[in-house]
């Protein structure tokens, strides 16, 4: 009798876990990406060790820059692949920041001990943004 009780109960509590999953559907999280092409004329430089690019985004709106998510990618081969940025490449720091509708690309030298930064004569920049949900 035992051996039967705990065959149903086992039975019940597998029965019991199964049923009760879910299978959940996400809805594709909404997306664009713009990319720009700059040559080694169209950066500023403070000095020699640390370089800027400035980009129009007139798609980075201020509900991207309060709750959305920006992400940069360079590529300096014609698109065939990017590097993520923040990210040091060949011994050049490459970082950013952006407001509503403008974004500051930053080369400099990492460690700041009289490198020079010699800027890419041609680079291409993914700019990617992606909606978010705002938790507080």
């Amino acid at each position: 009798m035992k051996k039967i009780l705990l065959a149903l109960l086992i039975g019940t509590a597998t029965l019991g876990t199964l049923s009760s999953c879910t299978k959940e559907y996400y809805e594709m999280v909404p997306s664009i990406s713009v990319i720009y092409t700059r040559e080694a004329k169209d950066w500023n430089t403070k000095d020699p060790q640390s370089a800027y690019l400035d980009l129009n985004v007139p798609e980075l709106t201020n509900y991207y820059v309060k709750q959305g998510v920006v992400n940069i990618a360079i590529s300096f081969d014609g698109e065939k692949t990017y590097n993520a940025l923040p990210a040091t490449i060949d011994g050049i720091s490459y970082n950013y920041d952006y407001a509503t509708q403008s974004v500051r690309i930053y080369a400099q030298d990492p460690i700041f001990d009289g490198f020079p930064v010699d800027v890419p004569a041609k680079a291409v920049f993914k700019i990617s943004l992606t909606d978010a949900d705002w938790v507080q």
